[in-house]
């Protein structure tokens, strides 16, 4: 098996599928968290709140599948040798174990939101939705374990990830008074 892994690894360019799949599901989650947090606002007209709730939908679903192709071809990377336990079970890789295991705490955080969010109607709005808030520290820890475990965390994907934390940081401000704003102000608002 080992033998195969090799030669399988010398003709596919793992450490940059692994980066890719992991960067495309970060920005992936970002995008869907962003539009997630933008589809609350009454400001926003039906129509532009369907589409955001389409994106973030969506988003979301191909974040989790790029999380997964991430986690499966770290399997292949010879260099740091990942085993399957290392990549299913949080803490247990020798790889920087913190970061390591908080990435596989936030793509399991980011299977739970998909899978609950197909059950709205069994669990009740009220269970889904306080559910539904792990997707912020799903995001922050897939943030975190982008930081610190990427072996190409260099200035340029750095300032990504500041760019599109800071974005999140404040749609959830203007989340949070949007929220908190007296409703005949919203009401205005949204006119």
């Amino acid at each position: 098996m080992a033998t195969l892994l090799a030669q399988f690894s010398a003709h596919f360019p793992v450490w940059n599928t692994i980066r890719a799949a992991g960067l495309t599901s970060y920005l992936l989650m970002f995008i869907s968290v962003a539009a997630g947090i933008s589809h609350s606002f009454s400001f926003f007209k039906p129509k532009r709140k369907k589409q955001f709730l389409l994106v973030h939908q969506s988003a979301g679903w191909f974040g989790l599948l790029f999380g997964m192709i991430h986690g499966f071809v770290l399997s292949f990377d010879q260099s740091i040798h990942f085993s399957l336990s290392d990549i299913l079970i949080p803490f247990t890789s020798d790889y920087k174990p913190i970061s390591t295991g908080l990435g596989t705490i936030s793509l399991y955080i980011l299977f739970v939101l998909i899978i609950t969010s197909d059950f709205i109607k069994q669990l009740g709005r009220k269970t889904w939705k306080a559910i539904h808030f792990l997707a912020f520290p799903g995001y922050l820890l897939a943030l975190y374990h982008g930081i610190t475990s990427g072996t190409d965390t260099q200035p340029l994907i750095l300032g990504m990830y500041s760019i599109t934390g800071c974005i999140v940081l404040i749609l959830l401000f203007l989340r949070i008074q949007h929220q908190s704003a007296p409703k005949n102000q919203k009401k205005a608002q949204g006119n």
